[in-house]
């Protein structure tokens, strides 16, 4: 089964049903369909509540709790050792959000949906996007 982890962006996007890109789209409908897994990593629904403060997003963590209760296949990927790992291995990210999503995409070596070109042209970490 194919597995992916979502950054915050790409979430937000699935949870409010935008767009998203081609391959980024295939991933998503592969996760409802049940053919695939999604990771959140628990930055993700930290940057979320910042975003939220600060008025830059509608989502916070009772969305993030929804999305997890109405998708089955999508499961929150806790913070662990592993990922403080590669978070040290990473310091030439300098968003600390990013530098914990490709740390936590990296530690269970799995594709990161997302759409940071910095990140896709890093080769830090497998990107499914477009």
């Amino acid at each position: 089964m194919k597995e992916y982890v979502f950054d915050t962006h790409a979430l937000r996007a699935y949870a409010q049903g935008r767009r998203l890109g081609r391959s980024a789209s295939r991933a998503v409908r592969e996760i409802d369909a049940g053919r695939a897994a999604g990771w959140i990593p628990a930055t993700v629904p930290v940057e979320l509540a910042l975003l939220r403060e600060r008025g830059r997003s509608a989502l916070g963590v009772a969305e993030v709790e929804a999305t997890l209760a109405r998708s089955p296949a999508v499961t929150l990927l806790r913070l662990d050792l592993a990922q403080a790992r590669e978070f040290a291995l990473l310091s030439a990210l300098r968003d600390p959000f990013d530098r914990m999503i490709v740390a936590a995409a990296r530690s269970v070596q799995l594709p990161v949906i997302i759409a940071d070109w910095a990140i896709t042209a890093s080769r830090l970490v497998e990107v499914v996007w477009e």
